[in-house]
């Protein structure tokens, strides 16, 4: 569980102390210091081994088994030994569960002044082992010289990537939609079946529309608790160095020209910009190596 809140540390601490962070997640500094000398967690050659194993199982039955049952079939039909809960583990990862003898939640919940609020299944838990389980997403303001302009994303926790930008003057719905589906064309995806889409609690996010793409594309929505901006502190940090990184690459004259050049600074972002949790890589670069690895 701390790991979870050491990682939102890290996104935030350019716009934070350490103490403070430390203080707001109830963790000692020294853990967090400890934190980061631990090596960063990555998919390894067992791991995409047995993720197409169990995959091709969980297909197989047509999503009818569970974790016990793909490590049992797995031993017996294919002399594979993985442990159930290796199984149990690698299927969270894979955004995949057994759809039958389900327990009955409460997945959502309508408010009829507040629109549709979901559960926070993220849980600040910002890993993916695997590219499109888990994305983010939220909107970002930028006003200059009386205009306000407005950036939607959708970024990909796995490789940190901006896979879905879309620019406008209004935050509606339609920009909301939009964005959704240029991730999906981004990633040639023809449904979001085994996609977590994480936010905030915003309007657009809890709207009738929103609704209806869950049900429509097959996602599954997360939601931040009300006005907690550290359960979404990836995309958060992400607007932060946006903002920041931008005007030095781009410098900012007109609304219009602002506008013009927030595509190329995704591209940039995307192709060029490293990260130290990429390895330095960018994150083009780090879906590349996994495809690499995984054919």
């Amino acid at each position: 569980m701390k790991s979870k809140y050491f990682e939102a540390i890290s996104f935030l601490r350019e716009e934070y102390t350490v103490i403070q962070l430390c203080k707001a997640f109830k963790v000692s500094p020294s853990g967090y210091y400890n934190y980061l000398k631990q090596p960063v967690k990555t998919v390894s050659q067992r791991d995409i081994e047995d993720i197409k194993a169990i995959q091709s199982i969980y297909d197989e039955s047509g999503g009818t088994y569970g974790a016990q049952k793909i490590a049992g079939t797995l031993k017996t039909n294919n002399n594979l030994i993985i442990n159930h809960k290796r199984v149990a583990r690698l299927m969270h990862e894979m955004n995949i569960r057994s759809k039958i003898r389900r327990k009955k939640s409460n997945q959502q919940k309508k408010v009829v002044s507040a629109g549709y609020v979901y559960p926070n299944l993220l849980e600040r838990n910002f890993n993916a082992l695997l590219p499109n389980k888990k994305w983010v997403m939220d909107v970002s303001e930028i006003p200059f010289d009386g205009a306000r302009i407005f950036v939607s994303v959708v970024m990909d926790l796995f490789d940190r990537n901006p896979i879905g930008v879309v620019v406008s003057r209004t935050p509606d719905n339609n920009m909301m939609e939009e964005t959704i589906r240029l991730a999906m064309k981004e990633r040639n995806l023809e449904d979001l079946k085994d996609v977590i889409i994480h936010t905030d609690q915003g309007n657009i996010y809890r709207s009738y529309r929103y609704n209806q793409l869950t049900r429509e594309l097959g996602f599954t929505p997360s939601m931040s608790r009300k006005a907690n901006c550290w359960d979404n502190a990836v995309i958060e940090s992400f607007f932060s160095h946006f903002k920041t990184e931008m005007r030095c690459l781009f410098p900012f004259t007109t609304a219009p020209q602002i506008e013009a050049d927030i595509p190329k600074f995704m591209t940039y972002y995307k192709e060029k910009r490293t990260q130290k949790r990429l390895g330095y890589l960018s994150p083009q670069a780090f879906l590349n190596a996994y495809f690499k690895r995984a054919s």
